[in-house]
């Protein structure tokens, strides 16, 4: 597990895969519903969710890349950064706390009176605790999880508030199954690969003497045996290791001289001192001087030509794009996305791949964050669920073509743009109010337009029908004026009225 994690947070293509992961589902944030439908929650509360619900949907991700599997536990909230300053400085400014209740009720402000910590999920550090399988049932078919605290105060008690979410349980001898595991004994041989490689360039650009035996001048032999030196006597042989002695470090003080030598040739030919030795005559070079290197080789040995040096491999760099995409393949991110952009060439194919990854990881993340918020602040369903903001990525262009075309609707066409382009959840929600209301008022100005136009439809049929009684009927209604009152006639406006009138 430690080998599984130090290649997940140090391989740069997985980086890369995982952060586009990350992006795909975090980038909206988390939603928090009731029944389906969205809770509405105050700012203290989505604060508390930013701050620490969303950093343990993270460490979720990351322990089901990495391990196949995550194991949660609820903790006391850590101090704030700067709070005990805060508190020190002013008596109305200190940490916020959010109180254990319905997250629809949590008041506007921050209420310092609230008893205790707040009590929130993470997922405790790898070595820190141990998980042991162990068969259960009729004949043994299932496997309980325990767990094991390593700490040194607990001497590796059985810890009963640690739980393990399992997305690719173990297998029979506890190996890790997870797509960081599926490329796991690819991605060492690649570093072995790249570590010989730096070897050879090493010792390439600083080639290692090899020397061999010669032979004796007088005898002119190749065997490098010299036939006079080998019988002597004690006295014979330490005389001549004397001498060998003396000529070794004679021929060292030469080497030293010749070293000197040439150190104070590069300094007059580098320098122009005039009378001032610290002052150069023409600025100093880029590239740093090679000192000379200089051996002397033992007595009767030689320069091996044409030694074999170690050479690099020459398709290192294929193998490195195989990794990656053996990478890509095991974590289901298409490789195109992550080195060719998002909307590659083939986008529909492409990104199906990356909408099914996104969604079977969602799933997953999604049953632990609503059983640990369930734990947490309630219980059934009226505590509601706490889940992750996602939809499937696809292109602008497409989006557009399917609502011009009235396959999808502005309900699904806004939170697929928008998530595309990394909105939040609030964002996106806001969105849609704003659209539903501009389709509301929409719909009833349509509404009352199909009402006039009705109307005057119906009109000009009846005027169709009675012709002289509607011309009757507009001569003698008399015309209301602005002040409220219908006009006379003059001729009319002495009479008397009858009873027809």
């Amino acid at each position: 597990m430690h080998d599984l994690e130090h290649t997940y947070n140090t391989n740069s293509s997985l980086k890369a895969a995982r952060t586009l992961l990350m992006g795909q589902l975090l980038g909206s944030g988390l939603v928090l519903r009731r029944n389906g439908e969205p809770i509405v929650i105050k700012q203290p509360f989505e604060e508390h969710l930013r701050t620490h619900w969303l950093p343990f949907a993270r460490r979720l991700i990351d322990s089901f890349l990495c391990f196949g599997f995550a194991v949660v536990s609820i903790e006391e909230e850590t101090r704030k950064p700067f709070s005990d300053r805060a508190q020190s400085s002013s008596s109305s400014i200190g940490p916020d706390r959010v109180v254990q209740a319905d997250p629809a009720d949590v008041s506007a402000a921050a209420t310092p009176q609230a008893k205790g910590p707040n009590l929130i999920p993470v997922v405790p550090t790898l070595g820190t605790y141990e998980i042991v399988l162990v068969p259960t049932g009729r004949g043994g078919y299932f496997r309980e999880t325990q767990c094991f605290t390593t700490a040194a105060t607990h001497a590796y008690q059985k810890d009963e508030f640690l739980e393990v979410f399992y997305r690719d349980q173990p297998d029979t001898n506890g190996n890790c199954i997870s797509p960081i595991s599926s490329c796991y004994n690819l991605l060492n041989l690649l570093e072995s690969f790249k570590s010989l490689a730096i070897t050879a360039e090493v010792t390439r650009a600083q080639p290692t003497l090899v020397t061999q035996s010669v032979g004796s001048k007088q005898q002119g032999g190749a065997s490098g045996i010299d036939q006079a030196s080998l019988f002597f006597d004690s006295e014979s042989r330490d005389l001549q290791q004397q001498t060998t002695d003396e000529q070794s470090v004679d021929r060292q003080k030469q080497l030293q001289m010749v070293v000197a030598l040439a150190g104070e040739i590069n300094r007059l030919r580098t320098h122009n001192l005039n009378g001032n030795p610290a002052a150069p005559s023409a600025p100093m070079p880029s590239a740093p001087e090679v000192p000379p290197r200089l051996f002397a080789l033992p007595d009767r040995q030689a320069l091996v030509p044409n030694a074999l040096q170690p050479q690099s491999r020459g398709d290192l760099e294929q193998l490195m794009r195989f990794g990656n995409e053996a990478i890509c393949s095991s974590l289901g991110v298409p490789a195109s996305v992550i080195f060719e952009g998002r909307f590659s060439s083939n986008s529909m194919s492409q990104l199906q791949l990356l909408n099914t990854t996104v969604a079977s990881i969602a799933v997953s993340v999604n049953d632990v964050l609503s059983q640990t918020y369930t734990a947490l602040y309630g219980k059934g369903r009226d505590a509601g669920e706490l889940v992750l903001c996602t939809a499937p990525l696809c292109a602008t262009t497409e989006v557009q073509a399917l609502y011009s075309a009235g396959i999808i609707d502005y309900e699904t066409a806004v939170p697929s743009a928008m998530h595309s382009l990394g909105c939040s959840a609030s964002s996106i929600s806001a969105a849609l109010e704003r659209r539903k209301t501009e389709e509301s008022k929409k719909r009833k100005a349509g509404e009352l337009q199909e009402k006039v136009v009705e109307a005057e439809s119906k009109l000009r049929i009846k005027n169709a029908k009675n012709p002289p009684e509607a011309a009757a009927s507009q001569t003698a209604t008399p015309a209301p004026t602005s002040s409220g009152k219908a006009k006379v006639p003059p001729s009319e406006a002495g009479s008397a009225p009858d009873d027809n009138d």
